[in-house]
């Protein structure tokens, strides 16, 4: 088998291995939008077994990217990737924290009956899910559409932020006696927004990737240059 070859083989295996981490990934949000939206509903457990699966798949991955970089010297593209990959590991096992910590609130949550969930919550909650799908998509396949996409849902994901926090807010002074469970939900919903920010990191690093561009932090500068 020639050399190209190998190296086409070994990056079409990591490029599965990625998107079964983001499938993982995926999963633990799943899970703990729904938990959060259903604090009765008992997925600690679940959640931490997946995240488990995730850590094992960041090891791995980091040191496969390592290895091809190591042994087959790629260029341009192919090197921006594989550069790119052992940081978005580490991004996509970072959501799992996330998400089983939110999951843990949402147990401590679970408690009190009493605690009113922001209108706004479930919202963001499938949009950070929705994000988090479309970043690795976009990473994984190269589509500049969908990364350019993810980049412009930051907003509506800042906005569904701000609105559920002075929604708590507000809920915290008509019932102080539940302000530690309100402090809960409020970081749950700051977790949401980071779970958004990070599948903007990725949507950035897509584009990296494929256009050659670093535009964190300056979107409005995304061109069409190839």
């Amino acid at each position: 088998m020639n050399q190209i070859r190998h190296f086409d083989l070994d990056l079409a295996e990591l490029k599965r291995s990625l998107v079964s981490m983001g499938n993982l990934v995926e999963q633990t949000v799943s899970l703990c939008v729904k938990t959060i939206l259903q604090p009765a509903l008992e997925v600690r457990d679940e959640v931490s077994v997946i995240e488990e699966r995730i850590d094992t798949l960041e090891t791995t991955i980091e040191e496969r990217c390592h290895q091809i970089i190591a042994l087959q010297s790629p260029m341009a593209r192919d090197l921006r990737f594989l550069i790119s990959a052992t940081r978005i590991t580490s991004d996509l096992e970072q959501v799992g924290d996330l998400a089983e910590s939110i999951s843990k609130r949402a147990h401590y949550i679970a408690k009190h009956q009493l605690v009113r969930n922001p209108p706004d919550l479930e919202t963001l909650g499938l949009l950070a899910q929705k994000m988090i799908h479309e970043a690795i998509d976009a990473f994984v396949t190269g589509d500049i559409e969908v990364a350019k996409r993810i980049l412009l849902e930051e907003d509506e994901a800042d906005r569904l932020t701000k609105d559920c926090y002075k929604d708590i807010q507000t809920a915290m002074q008509a019932q102080p006696e539940l302000i530690k469970e309100y402090t809960h939900l409020l970081r749950a919903v700051g977790h949401l927004e980071h779970i958004a920010d990070i599948a903007v990191s990725i949507a950035e690093e897509a584009v990296y990737i494929h256009k050659g561009q670093l535009i964190r932090h300056q979107h409005e500068q995304l061109g069409e240059n190839p």
